[in-house]
C-alpha cells in the first residue's frame, strides 16, 4: 500500500535515533523544514520545533501544536546482528501491518514524526498554522520535554500522537519515576570446576506501562530463582538482564561454577514449569543450561546472597489499580548488570498519583537500604490529570463519529506521556494524546496497523481544521 505518512515513516527508520541519539533525526527534521520553507529552531537540549504557516483562508483559526517524540527504544531479537548506530531498521509489510525484521519497529514514536511531515507538505491539505514539536530522549524519563522553556509554544490545543488504540483518547496518564541500586562486591578464587551458562528466554517482555498488568514474566525473576533455588550448589560469575527501564524484562543470563550440573537442569526446568503454570500465555518460556568457557574469578558468598536476596525482595509489577483495567501504581524491575567489582540494578515506577508515586518508590528504597545498597532516585516526571471540560476532546469526539461512525472511548493510562509536563510548562493548554493500532511497543515483535496508521493520519488532517 502506498501513502505518503508510510513513505515518511520508512525513510525516517532509516536514520538513527536511539535515545540519547537524536541528531541526526532532528537534523533531517530540519533540513526537510528548509526545503518547504518552513521555520525550524532547536533548543539547547536538541528538542526540534517547526513552525508551519496557515493555508489560504485558515490564517485567522487559533493554532495547532502537533507534538511526538524523536528517539525511540532500541531493543533487538536474540541472535540478531544490528547496529541501532548506523544500520537502518529493515521496515516490510505483512498482512496489513508495518514490521521490522528483528527489531523494534520505531513506530513509537516515529509515526508521530510521518503524521507532522506529511501533513505539513501536502498542499492540498487544508489546516491553520501549525507547531511541530518533536522531542528528544522520551524514552529515558521524559527527558527532552523537561528541559523545554515555558509556554515553548503559543497553541492552546496540543495533540500528543503518542498512544496505541486507535479510537481511544487518553486524557491523563502516569508520572513516574527511576531508581537505580548499588553496591560494591568482592571476588574469590572459585572451588567448583564446571562452568555453565543459565539463560532465560523467549519471554513476551513489552512495555512496562501498557502491558505491567498483562500477567507477563520477568526474565531476571525467573534467573534469580533458579540462583536461588541451587545457591548452595553454584558460586556466580556473571549475571544479566533487561534491556531498558521502561521495557519488562524479556531476557537474562548467568554464568556459574557448578560440581552439581544435573541439580543445576532439575531446578531450571522445575522453575521453567512453574512460569508456563503462573504466567498462562507465555508458553514459549525457556530455561537453557549450557557448558561455558569460563576462568575468572567468582563473586563471594556474601555478595552473591546479597544479589539474590536483593532481587528477591524487590517487587514487580501492579501495587495497586486504579479502575478494572487500568493499574495505579507498579513497579518494573528493568536492568541488572554485574560489573567485575559492583552490582547495578535499575527500577521505574509509575503512578496516576503523586502520593502513590511517592509510596512506591520508599518500599524499593526501603529494600535496597535495608541491605546496605545506595539508592539514587531521579528522572521524575509528573502525571497528567484529566480536565474536566475539554473542548478539544468533544471536538475530537464529534469528528471520529462523523468519519467513522463509531464512538471513541476516552482513557486513562498507566505509561508515561509528555503530556504531565506540557501541563506544567502551558498556560491553559488543552490536550489530547492518539495514535494508531499498535502492538508489542519496547520489543522486537513491535507492529502498526497500516490502515489505522492511514486513518489516524487523515483524522489528525481533520482535527486541526476545526
Amino acid at each position: 500500500m502506498s501513502h505518503r505518512v508510510l513513505e515518511v515513516f520508512k525513510e525516517i527508520s532509516k536514520i538513527p535515533r536511539c535515545s540519547k541519539h537524536c541528531e541526526k533525526i532532528a537534523e533531517w527534521i530540519c533540513n526537510w523544514a528548509s526545503n518547504n520553507g518552513f521555520k525550524c529552531k532547536r533548543d539547547s537540549y536538541g528538542n526540534v520545533i517547526v513552525n508551519v504557516p496557515a493555508t489560504n483562508g485558515y490564517e485567522s483559526k487559533s493554532s495547532y501544536a502537533l507534538q511526538g517524540h524523536m528517539d525511540m527504544v532500541c531493543v533487538k531479537a536474540e541472535g540478531v546482528e544490528h547496529d541501532f548506530s548506523k544500520d537502518p531498521i529493515d521496515v516490510y509489510e505483512e498482512e496489513g501491518w508495518l514490521k521490522a525484521k528483528g527489531t523494534t519497529l520505531g513506530a513509537d514514536d516515529g509515526v508521530a514524526i510521518a503524521i507532522a511531515v506529511a501533513l505539513s507538505e501536502d498542499e492540498s491539505k487544508e489546516h491553520p498554522e501549525l507547531e511541530l514539536v518533536f522531542t528528544a530522549d522520551e524514552e529515558i524519563g521524559l527527558v527532552g520535554a523537561s528541559h523545554l522553556e515555558k509556554n515553548f509554544v503559543k497553541s492552546k490545543r496540543l495533540i500528543n500522537i503518542d498512544s496505541e488504540k486507535e479510537g481511544v483518547f487518553v486524557i491523563g496518564c502516569a508520572g513516574g519515576e527511576d531508581i537505580d541500586i548499588s553496591f560494591p562486591l568482592k571476588r574469590q578464587t572459585r572451588r567448583f570446576s564446571r562452568a555453565l551458562s543459565i539463560t532465560v528466554s523467549g519471554l513476551k517482555g513489552g512495555h512496562s506501562g501498557t502491558e505491567i498488568n498483562s500477567n507477563r514474566a520477568n526474565a531476571i525473576k525467573l534467573l534469580n530463582e533458579v540462583l536461588y533455588r541451587s545457591f548452595s550448589s553454584i558460586e556466580l560469575v556473571h549475571f544479566s538482564g533487561g534491556k531498558a527501564r521502561n521495557a519488562i524484562p524479556d531476557f537474562a543470563r548467568a554464568v556459574v561454577f557448578t560440581d552439581s550440573p544435573n541439580e543445576i537442569v532439575d531446578v531450571a526446568k522445575k522453575v521453567e514449569n512453574y512460569a508456563r503454570a503462573l504466567f498462562t500465555g507465555e508458553d514459549d518460556i525457556n530455561i537453557e543450561i549450557k557448558d561455558e568457557d569460563a576462568s575468572m574469578d567468582v563473586v563471594d558468598r556474601d555478595s552473591f546472597s546479597k544479589i539474590v536476596e536483593l532481587i528477591n525482595k524487590l517487587p514487580h509489577g501492579v501495587y495497586e489499580m486504579y479502575d478494572d483495567e487500568t493499574p495505579k501504581t507498579s513497579n518494573n524491575l528493568a536492568v541488572v548488570n554485574l560489573d567485575i567489582d559492583r552490582f547495578n540494578l535499575s527500577t521505574n515506577q509509575r503512578s496516576l498519583t503523586e502520593d502513590g508515586l511517592d509510596k512506591i518508590c520508599a518500599i524499593i528504597e526501603d529494600v535496597a537500604r535495608g541491605l546496605e545498597c545506595s539508592v539514587k532516585r531521579h528522572s521524575r516526571y509528573p502525571a497528567w490529570t484529566p480536565k474536566e471540560s475539554s473542548e478539544l476532546l468533544e471536538d475530537a469526539r464529534e469528528l471520529y463519529f462523523e468519519m467513522f461512525k463509531k464512538k471513541p472511548r476516552t482513557k486513562v493510562i498507566h505509561a508515561g506521556l509528555e503530556c504531565g509536563i506540557f501541563a506544567s510548562k502551558l498556560d491553559d493548554v488543552d490536550m489530547l494524546s492518539i495514535g494508531p493500532d499498535m502492538e508489542g511497543i519496547h520489543s522486537p515483535d513491535e507492529r502498526v496497523n497500516i490502515e489505522s496508521f492511514i486513518r489516524v493520519y487523515e483524522f489528525v488532517c481533520e482535527l486541526v481544521k476545526r
